[in-house]
């Protein structure tokens, strides 16, 4: 007899799913090649934070403040963080939720729109999860045809299906940098079907010029169905944390509180994302390093003929001659670890986290060498 999971039809579904790789972390190659200085440049963080008011306030938790330590669950619903977070975006309280970083916010509208089948159009080279979210709930992929250095929202258009249910955009998207332009948007936004959700990840959008940036939160009175995600994991440099938040109308928040698990966000995470949520300051200062870091490395990268895509994140996408992953796994003997992209269909491509001017000298010391015949 055969008793393999694999034989129940649930399980081999689940089993045609590809499992989310993330960057590799400091622990682990530390352990795996006995280095003592690594640079980890793989993951999008952010090196400049979390900020002394921050860490004050963790801090004060657990040192078990009045009616505040670890003993005690967190609020179910994130209340006071959600009240910051609706006071900073000029919206109510109620249409305002909380996630497990917003990753936990893909698989909770992928489950809610799913129940009953259906397809998530997704543009190629886009983040993994939107993927994974969909499929693990059920719902098959349509894949649009943005490449790599082009962004279509036409063609996000002409590929919803009569089942399609969400559709996913990044903006800027992960990992290739790219963003729609305002007028790009608004046509997205006024002939996309009514009743699909349309699903914006801005995680990546607090690096943006705001005077340039089409910050889709703009149209939430205008399509009903529309959900805008932001994390504290990129710019607030919480990632250690995971906590993240979506925008939207408050039907759509009632269908996403009825998957939400209770207490899916804790306590030290809420009140880290309460201080940093304000700080407009930290973010300018992160936003300006970013720009810093992004034209010192066009210039670096230029010297060895190698090719950017896009212009926003903290990442950069780069091309290279050579299939990327020997890339990776001679820069990872170096100590420094970058991202390679076969599983985004970019073999020839890395996306190198743009760090401290000292992290980024270390990443040209290590790959300069072995660029020297260019990208």
């Amino acid at each position: 007899m055969n008793d393999s999971l694999s034989t129940l039809p649930a399980f081999e579904q689940l089993s045609r799913i590809p499992l989310y790789v993330p960057g590799k972390p400091i622990l682990e190659v530390q352990r795996e090649l006995g280095l003592t200085r690594i640079v980890k440049l793989a993951s999008n963080e952010n090196p400049w934070g979390p900020t002394e008011a921050v860490k004050a306030r963790l801090a004060s938790v657990i040192s078990g403040s009045e009616f505040e330590s670890l003993n005690l669950y967190p609020v179910s619903d994130g209340h006071y963080l959600r009240k910051r977070i609706a006071e900073r975006k000029g919206v109510s309280l109620d249409r305002v939720i909380l996630g497990n970083g917003s990753s936990e916010l893909l698989e909770l509208v992928a489950k809610a729109a799913f129940m009953d089948g259906g397809s998530a159009v997704i543009p190629r080279h886009s983040f993994a999860i939107y993927g994974i979210a969909t499929q693990t709930a059920g719902g098959r992929i349509i894949e649009s045809r943005a490449s790599a250095t082009e962004f279509d929202a036409d063609d996000i258009l002409r590929a919803v299906a009569d089942d399609t249910r969400l559709v996913y955009l990044g903006h800027p998207n992960n990992p290739t940098g790219l963003r729609l332009e305002r007028a790009a948007v608004e046509r997205l936004m006024k002939n996309l079907r009514e009743d699909i959700v349309l699903v914006v990840d801005q995680a990546y959008a607090e690096y943006e010029e705001p005077a340039d940036y089409p910050d889709t939160a703009s149209y939430l009175d205008q399509r009903p169905n529309l959900l805008v995600l932001h994390t504290f994991s990129k710019v607030h440099a919480l990632a250690a944390l995971r906590i993240g938040y979506g925008l939207g109308s408050k039907e759509l928040m009632g269908y996403l509180e009825r998957v939400r698990s209770p207490f899916n966000t804790n306590h030290l995470a809420q009140v880290a994302a309460e201080v940093a949520v304000q700080d407009l300051a930290f973010e300018a200062f992160s936003r300006e390093k970013n720009g810093e870091a992004r034209a010192a490395f066009m210039l670096q990268a230029g010297k060895h003929r190698c090719q950017l895509t896009g212009t926003g994140g903290n990442f950069v996408l780069m091309e290279t001659a050579f299939p990327a992953v020997d890339l990776f796994n001679e820069l990872l003997h170096r100590g420094v670890i970058v991202r390679p992209m076969q599983a985004y269909d970019l073999p020839n491509h890395i996306r190198v986290t743009l760090g401290k001017p000292e992290e980024m000298a270390t990443f040209w010391n290590a790959a300069g060498p072995l660029l020297d015949g260019g990208c």
